[in-house]
């Protein structure tokens, strides 16, 4: 009788951990039917967010009734680590919403909130193929009636708002964002539909037309609070409850900031060495600069020299790589890659008219097994100048493509997203750890290069790519805590960090819109590195690779603790 009763008892607690990560999904979703189709869930397709200030309110008490169930259930004795797992990322999730929406107040002061979710409301309908493609677009066109609506919600939240609350600087790229949604629903939208379909041609040109009117009315309206608005980028005082919020970092801002600024100079005195000890390689007939930052400039130039001349040669490195990427994969038993791959990789479609729809696009956690993953690589606009498209091609260039592409797609996000999807615990795919995920494709992006993915010049590309991390972190950090503008990343970047210009620019641009992500590059590399260390050494000769990666991948993107604790403690 005592053993029913206990396993009755597991049995209640283990439905009420399901109940209240299943009540959070089915609202979440309903709140954001945008969300819910990137995730393969189509029940709300026909639907678009609904903002209005009572549905703001009821969101924000919904999250609060919320976390105190949450809180509840994670402090049960008997609490399973699976359950513990799912709770305290959902746990983490509401804590995000409830800092963004209440302390933040991001509906009435930041124009981003609104044009992010408007610039995305029919993106993954019409990219993705999991669907028919007339039910999808029938779809895609009714959402796009509904834009009107939302675009006015979000003229009158920022009407209602205090101008000296909105940073000038987000207001203007929330402008520009809208007006290139608005040429896309007037010139490219209903382009979406085949040839033939013209009953569904109609009905999206319709809507398209509409959509575009609301948004250049909106660009307009945001061109004006531009001008009125006098508040700050810089979170100040509250960066560091956002930093841990989000990271889920316990770590002082100052000490992380004194930690990547340490990492920052080992990591130019380990690239300089080893520059120095590639040098006869790359350049044999030449003595190296006595001055590391002369011997550094002039490496980097060469990185830079082995790249495409146009866009086809482009995506034709891109797949190149990627078949080599899971050759190299397969042959060196490196991780269990899932069957079938469904990986596609290719220029965004032509349709997408204004509109910046670059990055991979994975299946998510309700889409078919056999979705594929999507590479939309970043290109030129046909606009670009000579000069603009030299300066992309050769920032994008052949030794950096070599070193992204196991940190984008093999065995970086692209499998680790795959295996989120397909994991049970779905609550993990849709409010993943940042950290972690980061930090993988970064680990990837080294561990394939030991193994022997590449060659000195990718190597040196890699070297880069760490030093503009590490910068990273150091920059997000400065830029609220320290008040850094723009003019200071650009020089710090570029003359400390040896970067070129488009990425000091983006990296202020992503510092003041979506901080701290910025940070979890290099913080999650350090502690995947770390435990890829630790591991080897505790195990020694019976280190093996493949179970340390599919290790990894077992629990879905939680933080690394979890995997350290697994594994190690």
């Amino acid at each position: 009788m005592k053993r029913l009763l206990a396993l009755l008892l597991v049995m209640w607690a283990a439905g009420a951990q399901a109940t209240v990560v299943d009540d959070y999904l089915e609202r979440y979703f309903k709140t954001f039917p945008t969300r819910a189709t990137a995730e393969g869930l189509h029940h709300h397709d026909r639907r678009l967010e609904d903002l209005a200030p009572e549905a703001r309110q009821e969101w924000i008490a919904y999250n609060h009734e919320l976390e105190k169930r949450v809180s509840q259930e994670l402090a049960a004795a008997d609490l399973g680590f699976q359950d513990r797992l799912d709770l305290e990322l959902l746990h983490r999730q509401i804590e995000r919403q409830l800092l963004d929406w209440e302390l933040f107040r991001r509906p009435e002061r930041n124009p981003l909130f609104w044009t992010d979710t408007l610039g995305n409301a029919t993106v993954y309908l019409l990219a993705r193929d999991d669907l028919p493609e007339a039910e999808r677009l029938d779809r895609a066109a009714e959402r796009a009636t509904l834009i009107p609506r939302l675009a006015l919600q979000a003229r009158q939240a920022l009407a209602g708002g205090d101008p000296s609350q909105i940073a000038p600087e987000l207001a203007a790229m929330a402008a520009r964002q809208a007006g290139a949604s608005a040429v896309f629903y007037r010139q490219g939208f209903a382009a979406a539909a085949p040839e033939g379909a013209t009953e569904l041609r109609r009905k999206m040109t319709t809507a398209g037309l509409q959509a575009a009117a609301a948004l250049e009315e909106l660009a307009e309206f945001l061109g004006e609070l531009e001008k009125e608005a006098t508040g700050s980028v810089h979170l100040g005082e509250n960066y560091a409850l956002r930093f841990r919020t989000v990271t889920g970092i316990e770590q002082p801002v100052s000490d992380v900031l004194a930690g990547a600024e340490t990492d920052l100079a080992a990591k130019l005195r380990e690239t300089a060495k080893y520059g120095r000890e590639v040098w006869p390689q790359i350049f044999p007939d030449t003595e190296p600069p006595a001055e590391d930052r002369a011997l550094l400039e002039r490496l980097m130039k060469r990185v830079g020299e082995d790249r495409a001349a146009t866009v086809e040669e482009y995506v034709e490195d891109w797949r190149g790589l990627i078949r080599d990427s899971i050759e190299f994969v397969r042959r060196h038993d490196v991780i269990t890659l899932p069957e079938p791959l469904t990986l596609h990789v290719g220029r965004s479609p032509s349709f997408f008219i204004g509109q910046s729809v670059g990055g991979v696009y994975p299946a998510g956690p309700y889409a078919p097994a056999d979705a594929k993953t999507l590479l939309f690589l970043p290109t030129p606009s046909d606009e670009a100048t000579p000069e603009q498209r030299e300066a992309f091609f050769r920032d994008f260039n052949h030794h950096f493509n070599v070193m992204i592409t196991p940190h984008e797609l093999i065995p970086g996000h692209s499998l680790q997203l795959k295996f989120a999807a397909r994991h049970p615990h779905k609550v993990r795919a849709l409010f993943g750890d940042g950290v972690y995920i980061e930090g993988w494709g970064t680990f990837c992006e080294r561990l394939m290069l030991d193994l022997g993915w590449g060659g000195p010049l990718d190597r040196l590309a890699h070297l880069k790519k760490q030093l503009e991390n590490i910068a990273r972190t150091i920059v997000d950090i400065r830029v609220h805590t320290r008040g850094m503008t723009r003019d200071e990343v650009l020089a710090f970047v570029e003359q400390e960090a040896l970067q070129d210009e488009q990425f000091a620019a983006n990296m202020w641009r992503r510092a003041i819109t979506s901080s701290p992500q910025l940070t979890s590059y290099h913080l999650g590399y350090r502690q995947v590195w770390d435990l890829y260390q630790d591991l080897k050494t505790a195990r020694g000769q019976d280190f093996q690779l493949k179970d340390f990666m599919d290790g990894m991948m077992e629990l879905g993107p939680v933080p690394v603790k979890y995997y350290r604790q697994r594994m190690l403690d």
